[in-house]
């Protein structure tokens, strides 16, 4: 359907409402004439028996419960105006504050949008909220207070109005930049001498005496020009840890946002209501400081534990916190948490059990990406690490285990997970050889060009190079494919390299469920070819049903909206950014000789 055009409207009489006996006499004989012209004596089966008559007895019966259903005489009402007929509700806006029920005849509203940033900001939209995460281009100062203020006057408002604010500043080494020792307990600061000594590090670095940080040094005092801090805020003080920060590559903290979502196909081909939470997680992290050590205490001690990393490094496609809080690891962390003391930096010998922080930021160094091997995009790139070109890596990583363990010990560990990751490809190959078979063999249900666009405006095959990997506007053999590769695949990596042993063979992600996919693709397969051949047997051209193409949903997809010329080519020239390998990197936009698909509207 496009548009809200309902198909199924066409099994139902075209006239007045009738009498709920007369429209299921009518509707039931029109399912089953279909069906016996069809040939389809299962189906005939099917709607004789009571789940089937009872779901459309429920529905028609819901017919009369009052007097607004509409006349079914338009050919083609909307799905909204046959459920309206169905459920006796007005079709009615969806930002409206009505009840609908199960949502059936409510309309969809767009929201208010921001426009994007990027290679694609002549297309790309954010919601309002992306001001709080990348304040840089969107922050919009809208307080109503006006007036210079210092931080006593500031501290003494924001107690009643915002209290927890106050509550967690007057905790925080920003409040106590050289305490006494029973604040410095009190408030879990660390050691008092290492905290003075830093202040006065700062104090030299920035020509400045430190008694306090208070409200302005980091929002200004004029409560019309009101800042969001972002990381150029702390760099003044925090030179260290900001340039550490600053100079991770692709797939880094450095360019979370500013690559991996506005270069990004999953955030760029949706609408921005859905893809927020992907944006949130990635501009946090990029553009502020506070995604590890919240504001506004700020605690290192915070930073150091392992739930510091769990608000965005869980979940189907990046399994970490999953894998890490279900090793050993993660196991002694649950338990010694509150006894172990997280305000000791992080070297050799303070920490009994390593948070992520322990590993992966190891000396305080704040490029998490530093002690990794490679990027391998999440795990779905297959690497060796443990082969020779990546020694000095392995025996870095070996070294951090010595910690703990002895260095045969960690070596063998390691060595495990990059046996187990090179098998779980072999599934994975075994799996993308089927699907692309059937692509090739015209069997996929539906086909690339039966589908809505990609976001390119192209409809070319998922696994191509200058394809689009997803989950959504796809086959279902190529949905389970994506999960296999994301959900699965680059899931064992993460549990081998936590070591969470369970969960790399049984468990979330593991290798047994792999097996559990790979016969879903296969039957999947097998299915389509045998229908194909059927086909091919009786005479029978199969055609895609339209609802592939368009729908109410589909219908706001990005690829619809793609234009020639509508990427900012110049942005893939910029040398001070890494990018991510797409259709417009590289290549010349939108030219269906270079892509090898036709492009939307041509």
């Amino acid at each position: 359907m496009r548009g809200g055009v309902c198909t199924v409207s066409k099994l139902l009489p075209q006239k007045s409402l009738l009498a709920p006996k007369d429209i299921l006499d009518n509707l039931h004989l029109e399912l089953l004439k279909k069906s016996i012209e069809k040939g389809d004596k299962p189906g005939m089966k099917i709607l004789r028996g009571p789940l089937a008559y009872c779901t459309i007895l429920a529905m028609v019966g819901l017919l009369l419960l009052g007097s607004q259903g509409v006349s079914l005489g338009n050919p083609d009402p909307t799905f909204q105006e046959v459920a309206s007929s169905i459920y006796g509700q007005p079709v009615g806006k969806g930002d409206s504050g009505d009840l609908y029920v199960f949502g059936l005849t409510s309309e969809y509203v767009q929201p208010e949008y921001v426009d994007g940033v990027g290679p694609y900001k002549s297309f790309t939209k954010f919601l309002p909220v992306v001001r709080w995460y990348r304040p840089q281009e969107y922050w919009v100062n809208k307080n109503s207070v006006e007036g210079v203020f210092k931080t006593e006057e500031c501290v003494l408002c924001h107690s009643v109005q915002t209290p927890t604010i106050v509550n967690d500043w007057r905790a925080s080494g920003h409040a106590n930049p050289r305490p006494d020792a029973e604040a410095a307990k009190k408030y879990y600061l660390g050691d008092p001498a290492a905290m003075a000594q830093k202040a006065d590090a700062i104090a030299k670095k920035i020509g400045e005496d430190i008694t306090v940080v208070g409200c302005d040094k980091c929002h200004g005092n004029d409560h019309q020009k009101l800042q969001m801090p972002t990381w150029q805020t702390c760099q003044k003080c925090h030179p260290e840890q900001t340039a550490g920060h600053r100079s991770g590559g692709l797939g880094s903290h450095t360019h979370a946002w500013t690559v991996n979502v506005l270069e990004f196909s999953w955030q760029l081909g949706k609408p921005p209501e859905e893809v927020n939470g992907c944006q949130a997680c990635h501009a946090i992290i990029e553009n502020r400081c506070d995604g590890c050590h919240t504001r506004h205490k700020f605690n290192a001690a915070e930073s150091r534990q392992a739930h510091a990393c769990r608000y965005c490094h869980l979940g189907v496609d990046h399994r970490e916190w999953e894998m890490y809080s279900t090793s050993m690891h993660g196991i002694l962390h649950d338990e010694e948490q509150s006894i172990q003391d997280w305000t000791k930096p992080l070297k050799k010998g303070n920490h009994r059990v390593p948070g992520c922080a322990y590993c992966h930021m190891q000396e305080g160094d704040h490029n998490v990406q530093r002690f990794g091997t490679i990027y391998s995009d999440m795990g779905m790139f297959e690497v060796d690490r443990g082969a020779p070109k990546w020694a000095a890596k392995r025996e870095a990583w070996i070294k951090k285990c010595m910690d703990c363990h002895s260095p045969n010990f960690a070596r063998d560990q390691l060595r495990s997970m990059d046996y187990g990751v090179r098998l779980s490809f072999t599934k994975w190959r075994e799996a993308a050889n089927v699907i692309v078979g059937c692509f090739l063999g015209g069997e996929l249900d539906p086909m690339p060009t039966d589908l809505a666009p990609d976001w390119y405006g192209h409809y070319t095959f998922s696994l191509l190079p200058t394809g689009d990997p997803r989950f959504y506007n796809v086959s279902d053999l190529e949905r389970m494919g994506l999960e296999m590769i994301c959900y699965l695949t680059d899931n064992v990596y993460k549990a081998l390299a936590h070591m969470a042993i369970y969960n790399a063979t049984y468990g979330t992600g593991g290798a047994f469920e792999q097996d559990r996919m790979l016969i879903q693709i296969k039957a999947e397969a097998s299915r389509l070819k045998r229908f194909k051949a059927l086909e091919q047997k009786v005479g029978i051209e199969y055609k895609a049903q339209p609802y592939w193409k368009h729908g109410e949903y589909l219908d706001l997809l990005t690829g619809w909206k793609r234009k020639e010329g509508d990427v900012d080519l110049a942005w893939f020239q910029r040398n001070d950014i890494p990018h991510r390998h797409n259709a417009d990197s590289g290549l010349e936009a939108h030219v269906p000789e270079v892509h090898g698909s036709p492009v939307h509207g041509q």
